[in-house]
């Protein structure tokens, strides 16, 4: 046994193991070839049936934003606001260049008047917009001459600021005021307001919440604390901040 596989191979039969070898390897190619061949036909006809249930053709989108023919992304505002103002408005145009209509709307980021801030995070838009319209003597107003814009339409969204002189009217003291001893405070029973006479620089905080200012009062106290506001910080009192936001309209 150990000379027989000891022995040294014959030409014949090195060639035929030579031969069968290149066979093998061509079997091979041929079967790779074959595998390969097979799954690049199935992935074009998968492919082409997936593509013919598809619109390729995507919207274009297009909704700019601008002021005075001057492109603009967001809104900040520095206003000099004083009893009996001239309205202020700040006009923003947007133009729908798109295929598609866009819905239009506005997020209040901050509003501060004198350093203090109006708004909350934790408020929503319609609360933001609420509270500066109706709890200061002056109003802070949003307006859009329409929430939706259809293709290659207009519309202009305005900022507007208002302080009036006249009005018979109380407002609720809000905790960004100080105590003043030169102003009178009221507290509401029903739908009268009685002056609260009780009122001092120690209890001042834990009444706040019930206490009421005549609008004569809140507009010399509100006007005069933006005045040493402007005097001392150079801007202006009222600083409004805000973004437009388009969408495509479902």
């Amino acid at each position: 046994m150990k000379k027989l596989f000891s022995r040294q191979l014959t030409n014949e039969e090195k060639k035929y193991i030579k031969i069968n070898r290149k066979l093998k390897l061509v079997r091979y190619v041929l079967l790779i070839g074959f595998l390969l061949a097979f799954n690049v036909f199935a992935w074009f006809i998968y492919v082409s049936k997936v593509n013919t249930n598809l619109d390729m053709h995507v919207l274009s989108w297009n909704v700019s934003f601008s002021v005075n023919n001057t492109s603009v992304r967001e809104i900040n505002l520095l206003v000099d606001i004083y009893p009996g103002m001239e309205d202020y408005t700040h006009t923003t145009t947007i133009t729908n260049g798109s295929e598609t209509p866009a819905t239009l709307s506005f997020n209040v980021k901050s509003v501060t008047l004198f350093g203090q801030e109006l708004t909350l995070p934790t408020e929503t838009e319609q609360q933001k917009e609420d509270n500066l319209e109706n709890a200061y003597p002056f109003q802070v107003l949003f307006e859009s001459t329409s929430n939706s814009i259809g293709v290659n339409n207009e519309a202009e969204f305005e900022i507007t600021v208002k302080w009036p002189y006249e009005a018979d009217t109380y407002y609720k003291v809000l905790n960004i005021f100080d105590y003043s001893d030169e102003l009178t405070y009221f507290t509401k029973q029903g739908n009268n307001y009685v002056e609260d006479t009780t009122v001092t620089s120690s209890n001042y905080t834990s009444k706040l919440s019930t206490l009421y200012l005549y609008k004569d009062d809140i507009d010399s106290y509100i006007g005069e604390r933006c005045g040493n506001y402007v005097s001392t910080n150079s801007t202006n009192c009222l600083k409004i901040a805000g973004e437009l936001v388009a969408e495509q309209a479902q």
